[in-house]
């Protein structure tokens, strides 16, 4: 939908498409982050998701041009980066607006289930885009696009196991769901 009213040209996409394209030849930004923003690592990482699937529709978009329609498996994948973005994004805002209500302490375990689900989006976010880029690219472009999808899904580790395991303790405690 989003791509047709770009085509029509009710919505500008190609211009941040070719900003994400433009700012792929350019050298990375080493700098660190230096907020006293609770999750601004997480804002970071998806801010940088958001280049990735730019990035990926915008090149698709330029190779299929009017034929993406019959793209089925790439508007798939692109749909599916879409998708866990959105979570991400309405899992971050759920937990500070948890945290501004109940302090950081008595929120642990909803920062735990957030980062988690953030790791993994990610992750998943970045399959979606190699399954997507490797239908309609090869050679030096495959590479350069698929080092950009690693550099603009990379994520802080973050032990999940161990958040698991704190979210698991928490629900065996109370016997029930209790999120």
């Amino acid at each position: 939908m989003l791509v047709k009213k770009a085509m029509k040209g009710e919505v500008d996409l190609f211009t941040p498409a070719m900003a994400v394209q433009k700012e792929l030849m350019s050298v990375p930004d080493f700098s660190s982050d230096n907020s006293d923003d609770f999750f601004a690592a997480e804002k970071k990482a998806l801010q940088n998701a958001k280049k990735a699937i730019l990035m990926t529709a915008g090149a698709a978009v330029q190779k299929f041009m009017n034929n993406l329609d019959k793209e089925q498996e790439i508007i798939m994948n692109i749909s599916d980066m879409l998708i866990e973005l959105f979570v991400c994004e309405s899992v971050l805002l759920r937990t500070e607006k948890l945290i501004s209500i109940r302090g950081e302490a008595a929120a642990s375990l909803q920062i735990d289930m957030a980062k988690t689900y953030i790791s993994d989006a990610l992750e998943k976010i970045n399959l979606s885009g190699k399954h997507a880029i490797t239908a309609f690219n090869d050679g030096d472009t495959l590479r350069i696009m698929l080092m950009g999808l690693k550099r603009f899904t990379k994520y802080e580790a973050y032990n999940t196991i161990a958040a698991r395991r704190r979210i698991a303790d928490k629900l065996i405690e109370e016997d029930q769901y209790c999120f």
